[in-house]
């Protein structure tokens, strides 16, 4: 208890620091004026670029789970874990979408989680490499090293894990509890699935596709829908800034410390920081607002919906 008190703490300070940092130094009429300025018509232009997006997250759990579940399923349950993770902390949307798909597909819960694992390390490898882009553009090519060699440790662990893991899973006879046995097993048995042979080839394709339609969509909303200049790394830095709170737990969709990681990043550029939190605000527009709104109408339809919000990895399989 002291320690999630202490975690919540902690988080509460790096967000205040943050706004801190962002409501410095601002000319508020001028970043006022600016969303002001904004084309409808471009406006909706990038809000359809993000629909291929959803549609390779789709896909890419199909691959993963290895036609289990359907493009059409994936692409809803990401919807609802994205919704959850925008408004909940400590990313409790993922439990949500496996428990979604258990209901909703011939997967169980701890199979979904086990999938959902691997595509959130496919994510971070792509943070690392965007992290490791930006470091060398801006000549910081040391401090994306750790990342990195986290990313390599990791590629590591799976392979030893595909090879050490039975085709049942692992089984943990010191943890008390049988349903968390239950998961842990069926959890491994999920991910060495997924690491055998070719599995993973189709998915790290779908993974670089979405990076080039996220750096794509990302770079529409400064470039396109407000007029500004911006360099290839500056570009790299707001995606990275996302993906950074999208894939590290903590406050609800990075909130933040996604911003300030953005605005940090185009000021280190040369970019006017009125002009650099203008481009923070309308991403998390459009990252927050679309995403929620249909994420918060899947829950409402999928039925139960009080079961997928209370759902644990304790949760015992059918």
């Amino acid at each position: 208890m002291k320690i999630r008190i202490l975690f919540i703490l902690v988080q509460l300070a790096i967000l205040a620091v943050c706004l801190y940092y962002l409501c410095t130094d601002v000319d508020w009429p001028v970043l006022a004026d600016t969303f002001s300025h904004y084309s409808p018509l471009r406006a909706l232009g990038v809000l359809a670029s993000t629909l291929p997006i959803y549609a390779f997250m789709g896909l890419r759990l199909s691959q993963l789970s290895e036609g289990r579940l359907t493009v059409a399923l994936g692409v809803l349950g990401t919807l609802l874990a994205l919704a959850l993770n925008n408004v909940l902390p400590t990313k409790l949307g993922e439990f949500a979408k496996a428990a979604y798909f258990k209901r909703k597909s011939p997967l169980g819960f701890s199979q979904s989680m086990g999938i959902i694992f691997l595509e959130r390390f496919l994510d971070v490898n792509i943070l690392a490499l965007t992290g490791l882009a930006v470091a060398l553009a801006f000549g910081l090519g040391t401090y994306a090293l750790p990342l990195i060699l986290a990313v390599v440790a990791g590629w590591a662990v799976l392979a030893v894990a595909a090879r050490r893991i039975p085709p049942e899973g692992l089984h943990l006879a010191r943890i008390p509890s049988e349903p968390v046995r239950r998961f842990v097993r069926l959890g491994t048995a999920a991910v060495r699935q997924a690491m055998q042979g070719r599995v993973l080839v189709k998915p790290l394709g779908s993974t670089l596709v979405l990076w080039v339609c996220n750096f794509f969509y990302l770079g529409l909303i400064p470039i396109w829908l407000m007029g500004m200049d911006l360099s290839v790394a500056q570009l790299l830095g707001v995606y990275g800034a996302v993906y950074l709170g999208l894939t590290v737990p903590g406050l609800p969709g990075g909130i933040g410390m996604t911003e300030g990681a953005m605005v940090a990043v185009l000021a280190l550029g040369g970019l006017p920081k009125t002009d650099a939190l203008a481009i923070a605000l309308t991403v998390r527009a459009y990252n927050f607002i679309p995403p929620t709104l249909m994420g918060l109408a899947v829950l409402a339809t999928a039925g139960h919906s009080r079961e997928l919000l209370h759902v644990r990895g304790t949760e015992p399989e059918p």
